[in-house]
């Protein structure tokens, strides 16, 4: 299975989530299975190799602005780290 980075973006990273349930998605995302959790890890891979996706058309999808496209990296890489590498830490988007 492959995951549109755009469609699970859109719903597990919106505003609303990415402030308040972060530790839920990825408890989710680990229970699920290992097939599911490697469809996200490896779609979340190729979004931060390609960087195929900007700011306006991250905001677009989550109502979150972040300055500049290297910002929404940073961030897309923190969330990485919490759901794949160990983070104890949820990442916050930007206020």
């Amino acid at each position: 299975m492959s995951i549109d980075p755009a469609g699970f973006i859109e719903q597990y990273l919106n505003v609303e989530v990415a402030y308040y349930y972060m530790d839920g998605i990825k408890a989710g995302i680990v229970q699920s299975g290992s097939a599911y959790a490697e469809d996200v890890r490896s779609m979340l891979d190729g979004l931060l190799a390609e960087r195929s996706l900007s700011r306006g058309e991250y905001c677009d999808l989550t109502f979150i602005e972040f300055e500049t496209d290297d910002d929404l990296y940073t961030y897309l890489q923190q969330v990485y780290n919490f759901f794949f590498l160990g983070s104890e830490q949820a990442p916050l988007p930007p206020d």
